[in-house]
C-alpha cells in the first residue's frame, strides 16, 4: 500500500522565496505532486508556528475602560482631583475623601445606582487597576463614614457668615479658581437657573429641611422636593457655582440668595464685576432681583415677563424685525430703548422660528387632549344618572384649562342646566384668538439687559446661553448626561453631597467635551459618551510557562471604529493600555 508523503518546498520568483506545503505520490506509477497548500514568505511561515504553538487563555475577563478612564483622566489632566486631594488630605492608607467624590461623580455618570452597587461597578472598570484600591473599600457603609467627615454649615445663613468653615463651599470656590486658572471661563457669559428634584423622603422625617412640598416641575406634587440654582460657564458648559436650597422656596426669592453668593465667589476669585454677563430666565426677572444687580455692578441679560413689555413693542409686526447672521438661523429681531420696572432698558424683541414650531406643537397636542376631555364630559352629563354638579363641573373645566398655556383664552364653553335637570356644556375654539396668538404672541420672546452698548445679536447670542443650564437640567431628570435620582439620601448633609458629586460630574463630562470638540466638532455630549461607553478591555489569563511558574495576564483592547479612535487618540487612552503582558 503507498501512503502520500508531505514536504516542505520553496519556490522563488522574483528573487524571494515562498513556501508551499506539497503532497507527494505516483500517478501511474511516476512521481508527482498530488496536492499543495500556499504558505506565504517565511516570516508568515514562522507566525503560524508560533501561533500554533502559542497556549490558549484559561479564561477573559472585560472590564469598562473607554468612559470611565477618560473621565479619570480629565480629573487628573484638569487638576481637580489634586485639588480635592489638597482640601480633603489622603489617610495614611486606604482610599481618600477625593476618591470617594470622585468616584460618585464617575458612578453617576456611568451606571447610576445606590451606592451599595459602587463596589461590584468598580470591580467591573479599569479603575481598579488604576487605583489599585480593593473595591471591598467602596462599600455604602464606607461611602457614608466618609461623607460624614465634611464640616458643613448648619443653614445657609451660617455659611455666608463663616464661608470657610463649609468645606463644600470651600470646594465650589476652589474649583473656580482653579477653572479661571485653565482659562475655561473666557468669555465671562455666566448663565444661571433653578430647577427642583422630588426625593422619596418620609413626611414623618422632621430632621430634613431641605425636602419641602411645592410645585414640583416634573409633576410629582405628592412628594417632598429640594431646589437646586446653578451657575455654569455659557462657553465651556463647567459648574462655577450651586446652592441646594428648601423645596417651597420660589425661584425669585432664591435669586437674591444666589447672587451674593456668586459675588463672593467673583470678589474672592478677583474676577471684575463688569466683566461678567449673567444670563436668566424671567422666573427670576423680578423687580427687586434686577435692582440688585444694578447696585452689584454685574452685567445681565434676562428675558422679560411677557405683561411687563410695552404692548406696542411686543406686538411689533414680523416686518419690521431684522434677520441676524446665520449663526442664528430662523431669527430675527428688533432692539429698543424702553422704559421698564422704572429704569431705562435696552430691550430686544426675539422671534424664532423653530421656537414657533416646538410652542405650536405642544399647543396643539394640549388642544386636542382638552377638547377630548371635554367631549367626554359633555356626553355624561346628558346621562340621566350624572349627579354633577354646577361647582365641580366648572372646577373640573377650569383645571383642564390651566393645565397649559393659552388655553384659556383659546377655548370658549357655554355651561347651561336648570336646577337638577340634565346639563349642557357646548365648547368651540376661538379661530379669532388663534389668529391672534399666531401673528402676536408665538414664538417671541422679550429680553432686556443693562449692556446698552451690545448690539442686538450679541444681546441673542448672550440669551442662548440660558439654554445650556436647561440642557443640563433636562439631561440630571433623563439621565441623558447623569442621574440626578432616585437620590438615596435622607439627610441634609448628605444631599448636599450628592449635588456636589453631580454638579462634579458635569463639569468633567463637559470638559471632556471641550477637548474632544477641538479634533470632532460636530460630535454631541450624548454621542461622545455613548461611544466611549462602548470602549472595553478585556484582561486574558494563561497558564504558566513552566510546571512552577506564575500563571500570565495579556490585556488587550477591544476593537474600535472610526469614531472610537478619534476619541482614543484625541484624550490619550492609549496610556490605560499596558504596553506588554506580565
Amino acid at each position: 500500500m503507498y501512503y502520500p508523503v508531505s514536504s516542505l518546498v520553496a519556490k522563488k520568483k522574483a528573487n524571494k522565496l515562498y513556501y508551499y506545503l506539497v503532497e507527494s505520490g505516483r500517478v501511474q506509477g511516476k512521481p508527482r505532486i498530488t496536492h499543495q497548500v500556499y504558505l506565504g514568505t517565511a516570516e508568515k511561515v514562522a507566525a503560524l508556528v508560533q501561533q500554533q504553538a502559542s497556549p490558549l487563555p484559561l479564561s477573559a475577563t472585560s472590564r469598562h475602560a473607554g468612559l470611565p478612564g477618560a473621565l479619570w483622566l480629565a480629573a487628573q489632566q484638569s487638576g481637580v482631583f489634586d485639588l480635592l486631594q489638597s482640601l480633603w488630605p489622603a489617610p495614611r492608607s486606604g482610599p481618600s475623601t477625593a476618591h470617594y467624590l470622585v468616584l460618585a461623580a464617575l458612578h453617576r455618570i456611568c451606571d447610576p445606582g445606590p451606592k451599595t452597587e459602587v463596589a461590584d461597578w468598580y470591580r467591573g472598570t479599569i479603575l481598579e487597576s488604576l487605583w489599585q484600591l480593593p473595591p471591598e473599600r467602596f462599600t455604602s457603609q464606607a461611602f457614608w463614614d466618609c461623607f460624614q467627615q465634611i464640616r458643613l454649615s448648619p443653614s445657609t445663613e451660617a455659611a455666608e457668615m463663616n464661608p470657610k468653615e463649609d468645606e463644600l463651599d470651600r470646594a465650589q470656590l476652589s474649583l473656580l479658581s482653579l477653572w479661571q486658572q485653565q482659562q475655561m471661563v473666557s468669555r465671562r457669559l455666566l448663565s444661571y437657573d433653578t430647577t427642583n428634584f422630588y426625593t422619596f423622603v418620609a413626611s414623618t422625617n422632621q430632621r430634613n429641611t431641605l425636602a419641602q412640598r411645592g410645585h414640583n416641575k416634573q409633576g410629582r406634587h405628592n412628594l417632598r422636593q429640594i431646589g437646586l440654582s446653578y451657575v455654569l460657564d455659557g462657553v465651556h458648559g463647567l459648574s462655577l457655582c450651586h446652592h441646594v436650597y428648601p423645596g417651597n422656596v420660589a425661584d425669585t426669592e432664591e435669586f437674591s440668595i444666589a447672587l451674593p453668593r456668586l459675588l463672593r465667589f467673583l470678589d474672592e476669585n478677583k474676577m471684575a464685576r463688569d466683566s461678567i454677563t449673567l444670563v436668566f430666565d424671567k422666573g427670576a426677572a423680578a423687580l427687586y432681583n434686577t435692582l440688585a444687580l444694578e447696585e452689584s455692578g454685574v452685567g445681565w441679560i434676562s428675558a422679560l415677563p411677557w405683561n411687563q413689555a410695552p404692548t406696542e413693542f411686543r406686538e411689533t409686526p414680523l416686518e419690521k424685525l431684522t434677520a441676524l447672521s446665520s449663526e442664528q438661523p430662523g431669527v430675527l429681531a428688533w432692539q429698543q430703548s424702553l422704559l421698564v420696572q422704572g429704569r431705562e432698558r435696552s430691550c430686544v424683541l426675539k422671534y424664532s422660528a423653530s421656537f414657533l414650531s416646538e410652542q405650536m406643537h405642544s399647543l396643539t397636542t394640549s388642544l386636542a387632549k382638552v377638547t377630548q376631555a371635554l367631549r367626554r364630559l359633555s356626553l355624561e352629563l346628558r346621562k340621566p344618572n350624572c349627579r354633577l354638579k354646577e361647582s365641580e363641573i366648572r372646577k373640573k373645566i377650569a383645571r383642564w384649562l390651566n393645565s397649559a398655556q393659552f388655553l384659556e383664552e383659546l377655548i370658549r364653553y357655554e355651561l347651561k342646566g336648570e336646577g337638577s335637570g340634565p346639563w349642557s356644556l357646548q365648547f368651540d375654539v376661538d379661530t379669532t384668538a388663534w389668529n391672534r396668538l399666531m401673528t402676536q404672541r408665538l414664538g417671541r420672546t422679550i429680553l432686556m439687559t443693562n449692556r446698552k452698548e451690545w448690539t442686538t445679536e450679541q444681546v441673542v447670542a448672550g440669551y442662548g446661553g440660558q439654554q445650556s443650564v436647561e440642557k443640563v437640567f433636562r439631561g440630571l431628570k433623563d439621565g441623558n448626561w447623569l442621574n440626578w435620582g432616585p437620590m438615596y439620601h435622607w439627610t441634609d448633609s448628605k444631599i448636599r453631597v450628592h449635588a456636589f458629586c453631580c454638579m462634579l460630574g458635569i463639569s468633567l463630562l463637559n470638559y471632556l467635551h471641550s477637548k474632544v470638540q477641538k479634533a470632532c466638532p460636530q460630535i454631541t455630549l450624548e454621542q461622545m459618551k455613548d461611544e466611549l461607553q462602548n470602549i472595553m478591555q478585556y484582561v486574558l489569563l494563561y497558564p504558566p510557562q513552566g510546571e512552577k511558574g506564575p500563571y500570565r495576564t495579556a490585556t488587550i483592547q477591544s476593537k474600535l471604529n472610526l469614531t472610537q479612535t478619534l476619541l482614543a487618540d484625541t484624550l490619550g487612552l492609549d496610556q490605560l493600555v499596558p504596553n506588554k503582558s506580565r
